[in-house]
């Protein structure tokens, strides 16, 4: 299918899939592809945030 829109998020616990990634970004097999989220930190005390977190539940600094 060209063009496809279909999210493959769930195949991550498949090797042949996560190879195939691998192999699609790096063009070499056994490539291992990491996935990286940025943390959200308060700028108020530096605790980490939930990313849905509008408010520090420790200071109260906005977020």
């Amino acid at each position: 299918m060209v063009g496809s829109c279909l999210d493959l998020r769930g195949q991550r616990a498949d090797p042949d899939t996560m190879n195939a990634f691998g192999k699609i970004l790096s063009g070499k097999s056994n490539y291992k592809t990491v996935e990286s989220i940025p943390k959200k930190m308060c700028s108020g005390c530096k605790k980490e945030l939930k990313p849905v977190d509008k408010f520090c539940s420790d200071c109260g600094t906005k977020a």
